[in-house]
């Protein structure tokens, strides 16, 4: 790479129709991503340091500066995101000789689009370009893990930044987390012709970290080594212990968590084929069942989301709906008749600001565009 050359990044953000909670035990996942990305414009410093600039929603810049190796917890969180993808890349493939110096802007924060995924995604791959690495999926993939493990205390899998890095347009994409892999499911000719895919941003933002995460993955851990002695995730346990006898000899949170993945795991296997068949109402009645779900057997979700789902199920043009990411905050996602998508807009988001008017400056719908996976683009200035 030149040494004055500008480039650029496109991380894409995702969601998922179908696979709640269930790729931490080894359960495979179905994602979409969306041309809803974080933007990424760099160039290259001769000494290895970062300086990033953060376009805010509001328009306004925030800037850092820091060496590659410096992150500490004074750092604003934005900022130690960066620091700590820099100090991990280091640490595994450095040291790294050059810097980077770049501008980012982020479409939607906290949205449970995997916005941080996507943001720890770009900032690897500038780095990566800026200091001519060459590194496969899946060790950018395990470079994302280790960031959100070591620095940001989440127990979650690996299935945000597999989505992100295997998106294709026009596709579902099945991620199956213990390969590190991932299929594609090309788009029906029903959806291409008469469907789309609606999103209701509640207007309440969540990190992972802040929210209840980490305590149902505990008791599927928990779970699983009850079924079978040194199961360490629920996908580990043999078919013949997951019968209903055994899960029912559980304490019954544990049992809750147990037939949700289960249930999960089943779903997203029926969801495949119900698109490859390009039924529309059947994989809908699949996204119902799986945020039925997680709200009652995983107990994830918070009051928002919950009135979005009520909504959205009893709102005519609506084949199905379930939460996008962890379901603490961020967007409902509907698969819709593309025919009547503004006025199931109009019609969800009217009701739900009539229920939270303080929301009604945040909340909002928009449909979700189709897009490729991460992309790295040189010569742009």
């Amino acid at each position: 790479m030149p040494e004055s050359s500008q480039f650029r990044v496109v991380a894409p953000y995702r969601f998922n129709p179908l696979g709640a909670h269930i790729d931490h035990q080894g359960g495979c996942v179905l994602a979409r991503t969306t041309e809803r990305h974080t933007g990424l414009l760099g160039s290259r410093l001769p000494a290895p340091t970062l300086q990033l600039a953060t376009v805010l929603a509001d328009g306004s810049q925030s800037v850092f500066e820091a060496a590659l190796g410096d992150i500490n917890d004074t750092q604003p969180r934005w900022a130690r995101y960066a620091t700590a993808a820099a100090y991990v890349l280091n640490e595994r493939h450095g040291p790294l000789p050059r810097g980077l110096d770049c501008q980012m802007r982020g479409s939607m924060i906290a949205a449970g689009l995997s916005s941080s995924a996507s943001y720890l995604l770009a900032i690897l791959a500038a780095l990566c370009e800026v200091n001519d690495l060459q590194l496969d999926k899946p060790a950018l993939v395990e470079l994302v893990r280790e960031v959100e493990h070591d620095w940001f205390g989440l127990t979650n899998g690996v299935q945000d930044q597999l989505s992100i890095l295997h998106g294709q347009e026009n596709a579902l994409i099945l991620v199956d987390p213990d390969a590190v892999c991932a299929d594609t499911v090309s788009d029906p000719r029903s959806f291409l012709d008469a469907g789309a895919w609606l999103l209701c941003f509640s207007g309440v933002s969540r990190e992972l970290a802040d929210s209840g995460y980490n305590r149902p993955v505990a008791d599927c851990h928990a779970a699983a080594a009850l079924l079978q002695p040194g199961a360490t995730r629920l996908g580990d346990v043999s078919p013949e212990r997951r019968e209903s006898a055994s899960i029912d000899a559980l304490d019954p949170p544990l049992a809750r968590r147990a037939r949700h993945v289960y249930g999960e795991m089943a779903r997203v296997a029926d969801g495949v084929n119900a698109w490859k068949a390009g039924d529309l109402s059947r994989f809908g009645e699949l996204m119902n069942a799986s945020c039925h779900s997680s709200i009652t057997l995983y107990e994830s979700g918070s009051e928002w989301l919950v009135a979005l789902h009520e909504i959205a199920g009893n709102t005519r043009g609506v084949y199905g709906n379930r939460f996008s990411g962890g379901g603490y905050g961020g967007c409902l996602v509907m698969l819709v008749e593309q025919g009547r998508i503004d006025d199931i807009a109009a019609d969800v988001l009217g009701q739900y600001l009539a229920r939270y008017p303080d929301l009604a400056d945040r909340a909002h719908c928009f449909a979700a565009g189709t897009a490729a996976g991460l992309q790295v683009m040189t010569g742009t200035g």
